[in-house]
């Protein structure tokens, strides 16, 4: 989401007012405020790319098919005569949001667009022979230096990778509740046994420790579990094979200040608070704190 982008804010549901008719996990389409004519229709990619040139080849897919989409369902309920699809870029071609949208205007003969092309133009042959042969050239250097697409076989390794990490993760969380009941009913059972409030205090800090480790696995788990995601729906281009969840993340904007020593470590070692509030860690690891505060008081009288 980029700061103050109207279009990222109906994207985030931030909106109240938008008239949204269509969402999917790559894209959103709604009316525009001001419509041209009835059934105008924008469709912007979820993720927020200023114009085409910030459009990777999976993203340009995943619009043109609900561009697609969305074309017939303005043909269904508002049957017009033709339509047409612009998608504008830069302030020169009348792009007034800098967040990549695709206008789709339906149009009748008549109506308030009027004509979008002029009648006719005086631009020499030469010129027209010149500007074709640089467009051509650079379509071919371009086309020899793009990056093969991505194989379905490939992708499908990779996700096969990412899930094999995920599964050890959630098998690590469920060993260290294992390995911490054992711990904790012999020290908090001595400790009762022995009237020892070290033994207690003991278990209390096995406590804090393993709810330590296994808030991380399922925070190492949510990391990975996004980085499925990014590579599922090509919602942003990842290096293949990668198992490096930061890969998943959006890159800083250009001139954006670098993080500090403290910002790197509590996102590497700190869980965040959605993790320690999850039904993974509160309900087991509390009731295990509570239970040894109970013993430790016995254990201490």
């Amino acid at each position: 989401m980029s700061e103050g982008c109207e279009f990222c804010e109906i994207v985030d549901r931030d909106d109240p007012d938008v008239r949204e008719v269509y969402r999917d996990e790559n894209v959103v389409a709604f009316f525009p405020t001001e419509p041209a004519v009835l059934g105008h229709v924008l469709v912007v990619p979820r993720r927020h790319v200023p114009d085409i040139w910030g459009l990777d080849p999976d993203e340009a897919a995943q619009l043109s098919r609900a561009t697609l989409l969305l074309a017939d369902a303005v043909r269904d309920a508002v049957r017009p005569e033709g339509l047409n699809v612009i998608q504008s870029n830069g302030e020169a071609a009348t792009q007034t949001v800098e967040h990549l949208h695709v206008h789709l205007v339906p149009r009748c003969e008549g109506d308030a667009m009027g004509p979008i092309w002029p009648e006719e133009t005086d631009y020499s042959e030469e010129s027209k022979e010149r500007t074709m042969v640089d467009v051509r050239a650079a379509a071919r250097r371009l086309r020899d230096s793009a990056e093969p697409p991505i194989a379905p076989e490939d992708r499908r390794k990779h996700l096969d990778y990412i899930q094999a990490v995920v599964t050890r993760q959630s098998a690590a969380s469920s060993s260290a509740k294992g390995w911490l009941l054992p711990i904790v009913t012999a020290t908090f059972g001595f400790a009762l046994t022995q009237h020892s409030w070290a033994l207690a205090a003991l278990g209390m800090v096995a406590v804090v420790l393993f709810a330590y480790l296994d808030a991380n696995y399922l925070k190492s788990e949510k990391e990975f579990r996004r980085l499925y995601n990014t590579v599922a729906r090509s919602s942003r281009k990842v290096p293949l094979f990668t198992l490096d969840p930061v890969d998943a993340d959006d890159p800083l904007p250009a001139g954006a200040p670098a993080s500090t020593k403290w910002k790197r470590f509590k996102k590497a070692y700190v869980p965040e608070r959605a993790i320690w509030a999850s039904w993974s860690i509160a309900p087991f690891y509390i009731a295990l704190f509570l239970l040894g505060t109970g013993v430790l008081i016995v254990s201490a009288c």
